[in-house]
């Protein structure tokens, strides 16, 4: 929604090329004020390779989620199409990864935080590291057990063995 003010989010970076993209969009898109000014070179490959699919294509589909008032706008303020359309993209590459598309792998968006990583760092070295073998029920027993671990050190830490406060 922030992309005309170059807002980022944080997003997988292994194995896809949606984070690339997305800069080169934005790069794009500062740079020129109408997507007709784009090179030809440039255009093709944004919709051969990007969209896989034309400009006026993605127009029309945005038609069908922004008001008139904003599509009229877009009508008359080509920079404000030409962010329209690049938008268009990252709902795209976020709904080729909800839908699991197999063969558009490298087009995902997937938004992940500083807790995954954080996660990625606390099951490093247990049988939960590799992603492929995580299950939620396993997880869930693991937050468990280490919560009951570190809640019970906390309390010895406290309390001395007949339960006074050692404060």
């Amino acid at each position: 929604d922030m992309f005309e003010f170059g807002a980022k989010i944080q997003v997988l970076k292994k194995g896809v090329f949606f984070p690339a993209r997305a800069n080169k969009l934005y790069s794009l898109y500062k740079q020129y004020n109408n997507i007709e000014d784009i090179d030809l070179k440039t255009k093709r490959q944004l919709q051969e390779k990007y969209f896989h699919k034309k400009f006026e294509d993605i127009f029309e589909d945005c038609k069908n989620y922004y008001t008139t008032e904003e599509i009229e706008r877009a009508n008359r303020n080509p920079k404000v199409k030409m962010a329209m359309i690049f938008k268009w993209y990252f709902g795209y590459t976020t709904q080729l990864a909800l839908e699991g598309h197999k063969n558009r792998k490298v087009d995902y968006q997937i938004h992940c935080g500083p807790a995954l990583g954080s996660f990625n760092q606390w099951v490093k070295g247990t049988k939960l590291e590799n992603w492929r073998k995580r299950y939620v029920d396993e997880i869930g027993l693991k937050l468990m057990n280490d919560t009951a671990v570190h809640l019970n050190n906390q309390f010895r830490l406290f309390f001395n063995k007949e339960g006074e406060h050692r404060g």
